[in-house]
């Protein structure tokens, strides 16, 4: 890979909703294309393996590399997404969106398909940005900039898809990030996706494929880095959001449980009297520090469960 060669070439960019029911069949695609999912699910199988795709998601999707897009739950899918090459070359305006597999194209076609110039990287298919408010702002910038095609647009989108990838490359590039360098180390990156998704299941396994570590070098370099197990780590994130939940609103448990993703209150329970020593509704009883809630305030405050702070203690 030689980024000095990257001059991006977009040839679609553009707000997209598949509506359910919907049904993209197995194809491979000439260039890239990148899909920022804002809503709702989709199941994308990329080279024979299944992605659950939902909110916040990155899918990334290579030039030549069969893939097919599914409904799940008779839910939207919503997908603004860029088809793009990395490489200008003499050829990129005559490539257009494929919607055949490999089998199903002529010589011609199959020419098209571009070389994959992050072949050698480990960049997953599905991805959550590590900065993931950067990320939303590039993307969404490019797509506006290719919409209204203002004077000299072509060289803002390249700069801007070129911000973009710098974000990617920072995240997944390892061989190029300097241990010390806290801007671009992945175990930052690690915490820093724990930090604003805790109240979402994860394993070991999940971090490590999502980030692309071998999940003792994750478990390793983390407890090197902040002084805790990583497993810890996320695990005393979710019970302190629920500490806090419990200490200051009337929000029902049921509601609590679910918010954090448990399959069922009891499973909230057992976890929550494993590492606090007191069931969720003791813990209530004696920590309430605002008894003037009324049950009015209970709705509200579960309608806005998400946006409660956290704080220690």
């Amino acid at each position: 890979m030689n980024i000095n060669e990257f001059s991006p070439y977009i040839r679609v960019a553009m707000l997209s909703t598949l509506t359910a029911p919907f049904k993209i069949n197995t194809r491979v695609i000439f260039d890239y294309e990148i899909i920022l999912v804002t809503d709702g699910k989709c199941k994308i199988t990329v080279d024979n393996t299944e992605y659950l795709c939902k909110k916040n998601d990155v899918v990334f999707l290579r030039p030549g590399i069969h893939h097919k897009f599914e409904c799940v739950d008779n839910v939207n899918f919503v997908q603004p997404h860029i088809h793009f090459d990395m490489i200008y070359s003499n050829i990129s305006e005559k490539r257009a969106v494929s919607f055949k597999p490999k089998e199903a194209m002529s010589d011609d076609e199959l020419a098209l398909i571009q070389e994959d110039v992050f072949k050698d990287m480990c960049i997953p298919y599905v991805f959550i940005p590590s900065d993931m408010a950067n990320f939303r702002k590039l993307f969404f910038e490019i797509i506006e900039i290719f919409e209204k095609k203002k004077h000299n647009y072509e060289l803002l989108y390249k700069a801007k898809m070129l911000e973009l990838f710098n974000c990617i490359l920072t995240q997944f590039d390892h061989s190029r990030m300097i241990e010390t360098d806290i801007t671009s180390n992945p175990i930052i990156a690690v915490k820093n996706y724990i930090d604003n998704n805790y109240m979402s299941v994860m394993t070991l396994d999940s971090l490590s494929n999502q980030f692309y570590f071998n999940k003792y070098t994750l478990l390793r370099k983390f407890k090197s880095m902040y002084g805790k197990n990583i497993i810890s780590y996320y695990r005393d994130k979710r019970i302190q959001y629920a500490k806090n939940i419990l200490k200051t609103t009337n929000i029902p448990i049921s509601a609590l449980f679910e918010k954090l993703n448990f399959s069922d209150i009891y499973s909230f329970s057992r976890f929550f009297k494993t590492y606090v020593g007191c069931s969720p509704t003791d813990y209530r009883k004696n920590h309430f520090v605002n008894q003037n809630i009324s049950s009015s305030d209970s709705v509200t405050s579960r309608e806005n469960v998400s946006h409660l702070p956290i704080n220690s203690g």
